[in-house]
């Protein structure tokens, strides 16, 4: 007779239970504490309520302990930070994807790298836009040490010459990088000339990448080395450039 009594009971309280997961589960930290206690109290009714027919016991001591350890790990801060991280990597994955890969495999820079490397580098970008006339960077104030290569669209490369203001050195496009990694304020200016898609790898991100992989660090450098020299060409041009306007400026001159 007890046991008819106590029975609705139980499984009224598994009603609820299995009611508040269905409709609420994990929405708030207090359906998970709420879980947890719901877990226990049934499993201490299955263990200690010996009026409760045997069916409602087990049913009650395998519902509570779904629940309390449903809850316990829920509720857990570190696996609670665990499965943050795997949705905001999940979510950053996602609005990369918007970035296919034959993309990339376009541009000048990625030109001789694997599937796996080009991923790789991709996964330490961050793709940014700027509107026309934007200074990325801006010659000499360092604001971030990065890496940049253009997704999409045009930048000039700007270099200040003395009493002449500044001049563009060369124009370059999708596929071109350009940056400063080192501790020394930047040479150059790097402005867009229409809207400009860029992919920035930072200095932390880039030092991580190319630890990881020693190999895809020696193509990576390869790539560099001939972008460095290009810069200093052209460098070595506007120098000259200079030289030739101040000897004609003497010429013209007259003498005394």
């Amino acid at each position: 007779m007890g046991s008819c009594h106590v029975s609705p009971f139980v499984y009224g309280l598994l009603f609820n239970f299995l009611e508040r997961r269905g409709h609420m589960e994990g929405r708030y930290p207090m359906d998970r504490g709420m879980r947890i206690l719901g877990g226990f109290v049934l499993i201490m009714l299955g263990l200690n309520i010996f009026e409760l027919a045997a069916i409602s016991r087990i049913v009650a001591v395998i519902v509570g302990s779904y629940g309390f350890i449903t809850g316990i790990i829920n509720f857990c801060p570190i696996l609670m930070g665990i499965n943050k991280e795997k949705e905001v990597k999940r979510k950053k994955t996602q609005s990369k994807q918007a970035v296919p890969l034959t993309a990339l495999k376009g541009l000048r820079f990625f030109s001789g790298f694997s599937d796996e490397e080009i991923e790789k580098i991709f996964q330490s970008c961050k793709l940014k836009e700027y509107p026309p006339s934007t200074n990325i960077i801006k010659e000499g104030k360092q604001t971030r040490k990065s890496l940049y290569i253009i997704f999409s669209g045009q930048c000039r490369v700007l270099k200040t010459l003395s009493e002449m203001g500044s001049k563009i050195i060369k124009t370059i496009s999708d596929g071109d990088v350009f940056g400063e990694l080192s501790d020394n304020p930047p040479c150059f200016s790097f402005m867009s000339i229409d809207t400009a898609k860029v992919l920035e790898i930072e200095e932390e991100p880039f030092r991580l990448l190319l630890l990881q992989s020693p190999r895809l660090t020696n193509k990576i450098y390869e790539k560099l080395l001939p972008v460095m020299s290009m810069y200093m060409c052209a460098l070595n041009e506007q120098v000259n450039y200079l030289g030739n306007w101040v000897l004609q400026g003497r010429v013209q001159s007259p003498s005394l």
